[in-house]
């Protein structure tokens, strides 16, 4: 079988390291190019390319640029991939941050502008979503029977738990913002006293969000800035801390947040987070805006005892190994395109 791979030459090349390959992104075009190389041969596109006359059995496309590519070429079968909630949705959830901030969303994170999202679950003949079934929810009724749920992992080899941590919790992102929910990481730990516990934060902030952050925090915020996920000073910082406080508003599935709980982290986080089901019931699940309820959260943790936590932490990471695998997203790709061969 020919498939026609499209992503970002920026995340994943298979002609050498790409300069973000480390991040979710990279580490999804690596394993759908693997999979996809056991069926046969693969053409892999960057998502800004603009092929014509392209044929091919099977064609993957990430959802910025799918419409586009399918639009030009002629693939027996179409697979997009999204890789966060229904754009729409995304929109609605946001908004109201963005009025009581005054803080929009970077342009790097935005669709392109010829990104059309109606077309282009119209021409899809399946859609895997990175997300659990919160995040399948947020697309319209018309079109869930084509979304397909895809889980995906870690470099699992990087991340261990310790033995011990700190009762202490950890806000790992790649940039700290609207979507990862630190709107609400300053409103709650504004009214955690330090001395309890303290809130370690990883991410790039914008200036804008560096000064809500200054004018917030009473000590119970320390910003260790932006740490490379491959780094001892991450992967170490992770697995100092017993917990993790994650309240993401809208994501398709949370890279960051598997790294905290493959460290031994027990998180508080939302369902927009995207963990699979099964791993959601093994966190602390709040919902995004209800910084009450993260508060009593974060008291219930700090008051489990030695053992309670181990036990928590134990089940979690049982479920997290079986359902947030690379055997898992493997075989859920291999089981697609076998499914579309039948199709055709």
């Amino acid at each position: 079988m020919h498939s026609v791979l499209s992503y970002f030459r920026a995340y994943f090349s298979p002609d050498g390291d790409a300069p973000r390959g480390n991040c979710s992104a990279g580490q999804i075009a690596q394993h759908l190019y693997a999979a996809l190389r056991e069926l046969g041969t693969v053409c892999y596109l960057d998502a800004d390319a603009q092929p014509r006359g392209l044929t091919a059995e099977f064609f993957v496309g990430h959802f910025w640029s799918f419409a586009r590519t399918a639009r030009a070429n002629r693939f027996a079968r179409n697979v997009v991939l999204y890789a966060i909630a229904d754009p729409g949705y995304r929109a609605r959830a946001l908004a109201p941050i963005v009025e009581a901030t005054g803080l929009g969303e970077p342009a790097w994170d935005a669709p392109p502008p010829h990104f059309d999202h109606d077309e282009t679950m119209e021409r899809a003949d399946v859609v895997l979503l990175v997300g659990n079934s919160f995040t399948r929810a947020t697309f319209a009724p018309r079109w869930r029977s084509k979304i397909r749920l895809l889980n995906y992992s870690v470099d699992a080899t990087l991340f261990h738990p310790a033995a011990d941590a700190r009762r202490e919790f950890c806000y790992p992102a790649t940039h700290c913002g609207l979507r990862k929910g630190f709107y609400d990481v300053l409103e709650t730990w504004s009214g955690i006293d330090a001395r309890v516990t303290r809130l370690h934060a990883v991410g790039q902030l914008e200036p804008a969000w560096r000064a809500r952050l200054d004018s917030r925090n009473n000590g119970s915020i320390v910003h260790h800035g932006y740490l490379d996920s491959r780094s001892a000073p991450y992967r170490d910082l992770l697995r100092s801390c017993r917990f993790a406080y994650i309240p993401t508003v809208v994501e398709g599935q949370m890279g960051t947040a598997l790294e905290a709980i493959f460290s031994g982290c027990v998180p508080i986080t939302t369902r927009a987070s995207g963990l699979d089901d099964a791993v959601l019931e093994h966190c602390i699940v709040v919902e995004p805006g209800d910084v009450d309820a993260h508060r009593d959260a974060i008291a219930t943790m700090l008051a489990w005892s030695d053992d309670t936590w181990r036990a928590r932490r134990g089940a979690l990471l049982a479920v997290a190994h079986e359902r947030q695998s690379w055997d898992v997203f493997r075989a859920t790709l291999l089981e697609t395109a076998a499914e579309s061969a039948c199709a055709r």
